[in-house]
């Protein structure tokens, strides 16, 4: 398994991934039906997180991604030392540490970076497993937002905002 910084050409096998994760359960706000991104579009959001200096990591094996992470630094002056991310592993590669791995990348990055003195997440309440990994790694839940998310099935989630700082 690699774990490397997208790249342009990688547009493509990332509509690709997250059309499978989107697919796959209840732990991304996208429904499967909602996406609808195209290939120009990834390409131009992918130029704009470089220029920005954000950062995007993709989880690859085989030539295939299955895991991506992408962290967005704050672009307000009162918010530029907070950076928000969100991860997505295909299922089938879950379980065998490449979240944690990917996630550590991220904090060796914030803590090498100038302005970042905090990285922040907001995960599903019902996702116990991704929030075992993010306490594991050091993040503590700061907030809760009730019923936040509303499924097609008609339950909630509450949606819990979790932060470490570096």
């Amino acid at each position: 398994m690699i774990i490397r910084e997208a790249r342009i050409e990688d547009a493509k096998a990332l509509l690709k991934h997250a059309k499978k994760v989107y697919g796959e359960g209840r732990n991304l706000l996208t429904a499967p039906e909602e996406f609808k991104v195209t290939v120009e579009q990834e390409v131009q959001w992918l130029k704009d997180n470089m220029e920005k200096g954000h950062l995007t990591l993709v989880a690859e094996q085989n030539s295939n991604i299955v895991g991506m992470l992408n962290a967005t630094k704050g672009s307000r002056k009162r918010v530029k030392h907070i950076c928000m991310f969100g991860i997505s592993i295909q299922e089938e590669h879950c379980n065998n540490g490449l979240g944690s791995k990917m996630i550590h990348r991220l904090l060796v990055w914030a803590k090498e970076d100038k302005d970042i003195e905090k990285v922040c997440l907001e995960v599903f309440a019902h996702n116990e497993r991704a929030i075992h990994v993010y306490e594991k790694l050091g993040f503590k839940v700061e907030g809760r937002k009730e019923r936040h998310v509303k499924f097609e099935d008609g339950t909630y989630s509450d949606e819990l905002i979790m932060g470490q700082f570096v």
